[in-house]
């Protein structure tokens, strides 16, 4: 087979690659509520059983969930307990934090994310942090929603 008629077919077997692997990402539009003072918040399904409201914070590091959600999800289900860590908070203080394995985190009803280390902190608000955002990314956040494009 000459060159000239390998570039084409080797073109050709890349794009069929690449589109492979771009069919298998739905793009999501998830729907936000704003509070008063501007933060954004979320529904999240978490283990296709718990839905709770999350806040949306790219600057979180970890998807966090206070103790009245991690009580509810652990009522009937054992979570594998990953580690025991320090956490540095907003106002700067640093607690120690246990970090648990998800098998299953839903944003919004479609937008499934698969396993992920969440932290429990014993009140204020559920956070989705950037280690749940970065799975579904790229996103784009509006005041009315984000729109997850890494969706399975």
């Amino acid at each position: 087979m000459s060159l000239k008629l390998r570039a084409p077919l080797f073109a050709s077997l890349i794009l069929l690659i690449v589109c492979a692997f771009t069919v298998s990402a739905i793009e999501q539009n998830i729907p936000l509520s704003q509070s008063k003072g501007g933060t954004l918040y979320l529904e999240a399904t978490l283990e296709s059983d718990i839905k709770a409201s999350f806040l949306l914070d790219t600057g979180s590091s970890l998807l966090t969930l206070n103790q009245a959600t991690f009580d509810a999800l652990t009522r009937n289900q054992k979570l594998l307990s990953t580690r025991t860590s320090a956490a540095r908070m907003a106002n700067g203080k640093i607690v120690k934090i246990s970090q648990y394995q998800l098998n299953s985190v839903r944003i919004g009803n479609t937008c499934e994310v698969g396993p992920v280390e969440v932290a429990v902190l014993p009140k204020g608000n559920n956070i989705l942090g950037i280690n749940t955002l970065l799975r579904v990314a790229p996103l784009t956040i509006t005041s009315e929603s984000v729109i997850l494009a890494g969706c399975e």
